[in-house]
């Protein structure tokens, strides 16, 4: 048989010691990994199919036109009006009907509303779950995105605690601002125009990448809200980790662009409490206002009144520093 697989899109996870065979087989065929619906299970010692173990994975005709259409596509999450893209002469009635009946049986999870995610073949519908990066896009749709602040912070490796949700920046208002998926909350926080930028695709793994924050704007936006980011502490331990890795010129650019004093006075405070000089900070210096702003949006305004950063201090320079203790 030639070769030709891919990036697999639902890996096949052997999990029960399983392997593939066509119909027509009398041996696995180890190169089939890619999504060949119509095949069967069979364990290692057995002769026939396990249909206890298929019974909630039975695929009608349907399943696997459907199915297909998308692998082909290299696509692990759709829409409710592209299950019509997949079948152009059902009804709407027996799409309805059938994307419930694969929720049922293990094929399809439901994310929200109109929106479904492919289930690997051999996985337990029960207990998987994608990567949450993977959800993003397909809970925000049509709407511009990328993932930000701490998950983002979480994509560049530079957190030091597992994130307990998922925070997506988009460029309309959402309602509702956070859905649960399997109990996981997805938070999707606005940006206006001005403050939507810097976005890429990033790797998270070897066959996927997700639109995420790059480095340098993924700090303005964790210095700008800091309590989506974990605190100000949590910030500055990132940024640490990362100096030898940031460029500076588009931080500040990045810092002008944006337009946010707090942004301004927080990053060169932050810089210069961490021993991280540079040569924006006399930049940085140039566009601060005297107005103060509280260091850390987690705590009450209190704390001494730093005037060289037009910083109340909320947060002691010693609990900052202890971030980057190893």
């Amino acid at each position: 048989m030639k070769f030709l697989q891919k990036r697999p899109l639902l890996p096949v996870v052997r999990s029960k010691a399983y392997v593939l065979y066509d119909f027509s087989q009398d041996k696995p065929d180890r190169y089939a990994i890619k999504h060949n619906f119509h095949y069967l299970s069979y364990h290692i010692s057995q002769d026939k199919p396990d249909h206890y173990t298929m019974k909630h994975k039975l695929i009608s005709t349907e399943s696997n036109r459907l199915l297909s259409y998308f692998n082909e596509k290299s696509q692990f999450s759709f829409r409710y009006a592209e299950a019509f893209d997949a079948l152009p002469k059902a009804s709407e009635s027996a799409v309805k009907e059938l994307l419930s009946d694969m929720t049922k049986r293990g094929l399809l999870m439901r994310l929200k509303e109109g929106v479904y995610y492919i289930i690997p073949y051999e996985s337990d519908s029960v207990s998987f779950m994608p990567d949450w990066h993977l959800i993003a896009g397909p809970l925000a749709g049509e709407i511009e995105h990328y993932i930000g602040y701490y998950s983002a912070l979480q994509i560049h490796n530079l957190v030091t605690q597992p994130s307990l949700k998922e925070q997506i920046v988009v460029s309309q208002q959402m309602r509702p601002s956070t859905v649960k998926v399997k109990g996981i909350p997805f938070q999707f926080i606005y940006h206006n125009p001005k403050h939507f930028f810097g976005a890429k695709k990033i790797w998270i793994d070897n066959f996927n990448k997700v639109q995420c924050s790059d480095l340098e704007k993924t700090f303005i936006d964790c210095l700008f809200k800091p309590d989506y980011a974990g605190g100000i502490v949590e910030i500055a331990g990132a940024l640490f980790r990362s100096k030898d890795q940031l460029k500076y010129d588009v931080l500040l650019s990045y810092a002008v662009r944006f337009k946010s004093q707090a942004v301004v006075k927080r990053l060169g405070f932050l810089l210069e409490a961490l021993g991280i000089q540079n040569k924006i900070i006399p930049e940085l210096q140039k566009i601060k206002t005297a107005s103060y702003v509280p260091l850390d949006t987690k705590f009450p305004k209190s704390g001494k009144l730093l005037s060289r950063w037009s910083i109340q201090q909320n947060v002691e320079t010693d609990t900052i520093n202890s971030s980057i203790i190893t």
